[in-house]
């Protein structure tokens, strides 16, 4: 008896634990199985990545267990390892741009939660607790939208509170409802449930539509909610230039193009013959809310300030998928920075850097754009209505030696990469305007200043007072039309003919001193011997000394030494001027 009772726990002890751990093992993780699911609609997604693309109407009359206080009560399941995307919306097509409720259990590999107001953005409420979902045992969730605007989250059997909460002050008037996953992440969802009484939450709408509707809802559809298409790999990029403009003072060129854009979506395809619709016309808005768009960026852009107005841009869809889109009035302004110092005879290189922000999903390489050569630039010559003249245009594709996956650097900075296109203007000014407005006025003044040492009294004084007030004025023209960045050969020029001419008065008032009221005391010996060394007075464009003129220079040797003065001084100021004229004013 002793021996069997010992047998018997024996027994216990070594069957017990192996039927506690196959008991605890085979128990669903939130008491729910799958013999369950079979009384429920059941919707797959595949590994297609995150995108919405089947859309329920929210069946608001039969939605089952609205309280008083409830506006939505939604409950389903789901299968999924990781990155179960529910989607609330006002609409069956929204935008990334819409404000939306985006609930997402098990992101970032079943570790967190969150709920997010925009689709990818905006977390507004984010729960830590890890391991929610279950590949193998379904996940129920029960979402509740409140009439004060709360949307909370509920996981059944997992804990009474909410998983997530979060109140809109704003609240949404929801009536679409979408799933999706992430990566290559499956899920199976399952709603409309019998078994707990969840029955007709949703619906999907059926409407007979007419050829071009069917087509446009069939188009929608296959846009993946406006997905990037996966062997996209290039993007067709031609134009025609309407007029370049160039602000020096900013260091800005505003270019104005006629823009088109060809790319091909073999999602987007469908029989012309059967359907008797060859192509479909979209307005900018509305392809916008339905289809990629090639994100075209200005690298060099001035502040962001490119101006696209929706208005000006269509978009046509062909029945092979090619997808085509005109802009006929892009306006850009860019950098464009003269660093040659030779005003005002610039000329001009200036680039608009062009590329794609996205990224081709297939290789994970960036999509470069190919201008279009079977578009022909325009021959005939294009005048820009200002100073500055177009010459040249050249179109190049940027090859980089630098292996960059990323278009910004860590500094947030956008760059070029491989695939980009520049297009090259060379503009330059009209030189021969200021040539001709701004040396004129200083040769004038020059001469002016040469005939002055001819004249004496008051005659003189008025003659340079001229000169100055001239040099004046122009000194104020030529410092509001030419760069502050550094002085230009002009200015130069200017400074040393104000300057002469500045010398010039102080002369003329030294020499009515010399000769109305000169010292009592005589020269020196040595200047005295000066003014008849007859060399010196043939080099100053005097005459020889003779026994009348002698005996003047002795009486009055003031007045000579200052026609001496006078005559070295008109040989210095000649130079000074031909030096500047042939140094300074050719190279303006």
């Amino acid at each position: 008896m002793q021996l069997h009772n010992l047998y018997k726990n024996l027994v216990l002890k070594i069957l017990l634990p192996p039927l506690f751990f196959l008991q605890h093992i085979t128990a669903n993780k939130y008491n729910v199985s799958m013999a369950q699911m079979d009384t429920c609609k059941e919707f797959r997604i595949g590994s297609t990545g995150y995108a919405y693309t089947h859309f329920f109407h929210i069946h608001r009359l039969d939605n089952n267990k609205v309280n008083a206080n409830e506006r939505l009560h939604l409950k389903f399941y789901v299968l999924a390892p990781m990155d179960a995307h529910i989607l609330l919306a006002t609409n069956d097509r929204p935008s990334i741009r819409d404000r939306v409720y985006e609930v997402v259990i098990g992101a970032g590999k079943n570790s967190f939660s969150t709920i997010r107001i925009r689709m990818g953005s905006n977390r507004m409420s984010t729960s830590t607790e890890p391991g929610i979902l279950a590949m193998y045992d379904p996940t129920p969730i029960e979402i509740i939208q409140t009439k004060d605007g709360t949307l909370s989250v509920y996981i059944p059997g997992y804990k009474k509170e909410p998983l997530l909460n979060y109140t809109d002050p704003e609240a949404l008037e929801l009536n679409y409802l979408s799933f999706s996953s992430f990566g290559l992440a499956t899920a199976k969802w399952y709603y409309d449930c019998q078994f707990d009484g969840f029955a007709e939450e949703m619906e999907e709408e059926v409407h007979q539509l007419d050829a071009y509707h069917a087509l446009l809802a069939n188009l929608t559809k296959k846009s993946a909610n406006k997905s990037v298409p996966m062997d996209i790999e290039s993007v067709n990029f031609a134009f025609q230039l309407k007029s370049v403009v160039y602000n020096h003072e900013k260091s800005i060129l505003h270019t104005r193009l006629h823009l088109t854009l060809n790319w091909q979506d073999t999602r987007l395809t469908w029989n012309a013959d059967e359907n008797e619709i060859a192509a479909i016309s979209f307005s900018y808005k509305d392809a916008l809310a339905m289809l990629w768009i090639p994100d075209l960026i200005v690298l060099n852009a001035a502040h962001g300030s490119n101006t696209q107005h929706e208005s000006d841009i269509a978009l046509v869809i062909y029945a092979n998928g090619s997808i085509t889109m005109v802009n006929t009035n892009a306006e850009f302004s860019t950098w464009c920075v003269d660093a040659k110092h030779n005003w005002p005879h610039e000329r001009l290189n200036c680039g608009l850097l062009m590329g794609l922000e996205t990224f081709s999903p297939h290789k994970h390489e960036p999509i470069t754009l190919k201008y279009d050569n079977t578009v022909p630039l325009p021959v005939e010559p294009f005048n820009m209505l200002s100073e500055w003249h177009f010459r040249q245009l050249s179109i190049a594709e940027i090859v980089s030696n630098d292996d960059k996956t990323s278009r910004y650097s860590a500094k947030a900075i956008a760059r070029t990469i491989n695939g980009d296109l520049s297009l090259g203007f060379t503009i330059e000014r009209n030189s021969g305007f200021y040539r001709n407005v701004f040396t004129m006025p200083i040769l004038a003044c020059e001469t002016l200043l040469v005939l002055s040492f001819l004249l004496r009294g008051y005659r003189r004084g008025g003659l340079i007072l001229v000169v100055v007030f001239v040099l004046s004025l122009g000194f104020m023209f030529v410092t509001r039309h030419a760069p502050t960045a550094y002085i230009p050969n002009i200015l130069h020029a200017y400074r040393h003919v104000m300057r002469t001419a500045t010398f010039c008065y102080l002369l003329h008032v030294a020499l009515m001193w010399l000769e109305l009221y000169p010292p009592k005391a005589k020269p020196f010996d040595w200047m005295l011997t000066l003014i008849n060394v007859s060399a010196l007075r043939l080099l100053l464009c005097m005459r020889l000394v003779d026994c009348d003129q002698y005996v003047s220079i002795q009486t009055q040797p003031w007045r000579e030494l200052a026609k001496m003065i006078n005559n070295f001084c008109f040989v210095i100021v000649s130079g000074i001027f031909i030096i500047i004229d042939i140094l300074l004013l050719p190279n303006f």
